[in-house]
């Protein structure tokens, strides 16, 4: 008959066990493969912060034109500031009922605050400035996104936009390899409610904004420019120009330019800007 009693080892003072010393190093192996585990209480999380930048193909989208009603030649441009950050540029605008009510032409705003999230899943909001109700393209847009400028050869700037203002929205995949950028559009609106009360807008991580050539204020008269002899002008977009966002590019903000061609002889097509939609 088998026995079942068990032969006990003995430790000899002054001689750890064998197999407490395999253990402990295999422990301390796996420690180092795995790591040290869940992020404990006292680490610090980290923002996820977008990172705008003009996309240079949709800015080489530009013609020369001329009003048939005006005879004005407008330098149309398309312009698209794209998120290649780490996460969202996420706005919202709030404001009070009374405040909304008391909103007229020209003068109807809302505090801005935009939302950044965090690694460990929270977030906060910071102020950024103000959303403009823009009656020519009957929505919001947030001020701030973007500077035009048209430089001469000179690298004089004999132009520069008034518009620094969008509706931001996702409108055309930048770069859908992004760590978290999503496959379909997250912002699609900016309310065409001109007494809103609450509102959000922005870009997701691997998208763009992108305001065509044909809307107003994507554009330069340029119709002086026209009566010089043909040079080769410099035209740049810059994001986030006045630093009004927290990103990643805040403190030196992207640019980027494409060549154009203005002066007598140079072909010129027939339109002009008009509203947004």
């Amino acid at each position: 008959m088998r026995s079942t009693a068990r032969t006990v080892r003995t430790v000899r003072p002054g001689r750890p066990a064998r197999t407490w010393i395999g253990a402990a190093v295999m422990a301390l192996a796996a420690l180092l493969i795995t790591g040290l585990g869940p992020a404990s209480a006292t680490d610090t999380p980290t923002d996820r912060l977008p990172a705008l930048e003009p996309l240079q193909r949709e800015l080489a989208d530009n013609d020369l034109v001329r009003e048939p009603d005006t005879a004005i030649t407008w330098l149309r441009f398309t312009g698209a500031p794209a998120n290649l950050g780490s996460g969202a540029l996420h706005v919202v605008g709030r404001r009070t009922k009374e405040e909304a009510a008391a909103a007229t032409p020209g003068n109807n705003v809302l505090p801005a605050y935009q939302r950044i999230s965090r690694s460990d899943g929270t977030s906060y909001e910071v102020p950024v400035g103000l959303m403009t109700y823009h009656d020519e393209h009957k929505h919001f847009h947030m001020d701030g996104i973007s500077r035009y400028r048209l430089i001469n050869s000179a690298g004089q700037i004999v132009r520069e936009s008034p518009k620094v203002a969008f509706c931001l929205v996702d409108l055309e995949i930048a770069d859908s390899t992004l760590p978290g950028a999503p496959v379909n559009p997250v912002y699609n609106s900016c309310s065409h409610n001109a007494h809103a009360t609450s509102l959000t807008m922005g870009i997701s991580v691997g998208w763009a904004d992108v305001y065509d050539k044909a809307l107003g204020g994507q554009s330069f008269d340029v119709s002086e420019l026209m009566q010089l002899p043909p040079q080769q002008y410099t035209l740049e977009m810059t994001t986030n120009p006045l630093g009004l966002l927290h990103e990643t590019n805040r403190t030196s903000p992207k640019t980027t330019s494409v060549t154009v061609t203005i002066g007598q002889g140079v072909p010129v097509g027939v339109g002009g800007p008009r509203p947004g939609v």
